[in-house]
């Protein structure tokens, strides 16, 4: 039978994971640094979306104050006028509703239909009612 020649056989061995090995760590390493570049323009975009999202926030901001500081004395007093009288309406609602339910004359119905009065009125001073810029001048009455 045949015999191998180890010492031939570890020499070729030897001679392939020198051809082997370097190119195969070079890889390797080419490898880690291309995913370590790619952490990090991950975290940099990840950080610049993060500004981009701040500044659209604050420019929205700002947006809202320029127009509420260039709101017209007399809209500003008309939409408080109306704020004032649906909150008018709202009270004397509220006071008929006790009338109602002290005397407890139709007591669900007109439980009812209140609730859906306040939650109509308030769905209306919600999206109506407005705080005063802070360049009004002479509104010192209405409030």
């Amino acid at each position: 039978m045949f015999e191998p020649n180890w010492q031939l056989v570890s020499t070729v061995i030897g001679a392939l994971s020198a051809l082997v090995g370097v190119p195969l760590t070079a890889i390797v390493l080419y490898l880690r640094a291309i995913r370590e570049d790619q952490r990090i323009v991950q975290s940099d975009m990840t950080r610049r979306v993060d500004k981009i999202e701040a500044e659209c926030l604050r420019i929205d901001e700002s947006v809202d104050e320029i127009e509420r500081s260039y709101t017209p004395k007399e809209e500003w007093v008309r939409e408080t006028m109306l704020a004032r009288k649906q909150l008018a309406r709202l009270t004397e609602l509220m006071a008929r509703l006790q009338v109602e339910l002290e005397s407890s004359r139709a007591l669900a119905a007109q439980f009812a239909r209140s609730t859906n009065a306040i939650i109509q009125l308030t769905e209306r001073l919600v999206r109506g009612l407005t705080t005063p810029p802070p360049n009004v001048r002479g509104c010192e009455s209405l409030q």
